[in-house]
């Protein structure tokens, strides 16, 4: 069985990634979150994530959420 990682790296689906605000989201707190999918944008070196927190992964009350992120402050955690 691998062991996760965490590194600053571009996320994909299935990645869990650090919501804060190193990562250019502010007023959220800071927590970690499932990778549903990502969307490049016009500006090197963001993107938008939508995510869902892993404390609600599996739950019937479980909620998508879209965030524009910096990469340069994206923690990202990757089991493979």
């Amino acid at each position: 069985m691998s062991r996760p990682s965490i590194r600053y790296a571009r996320p994909r689906a299935g990645d869990e990634c650090f919501i804060c605000p190193a990562a250019g989201v502010p007023g959220v707190g800071s927590w970690w979150a499932l990778v549903v999918s990502t969307v490049d944008t016009l500006t090197e070196g963001t993107m938008y994530l939508r995510v869902v927190p892993l404390d609600q992964v599996g739950s019937a009350d479980a909620r998508v959420r879209t965030y524009f992120v910096r990469l340069s402050g994206l923690l990202v955690r990757r089991t493979a």
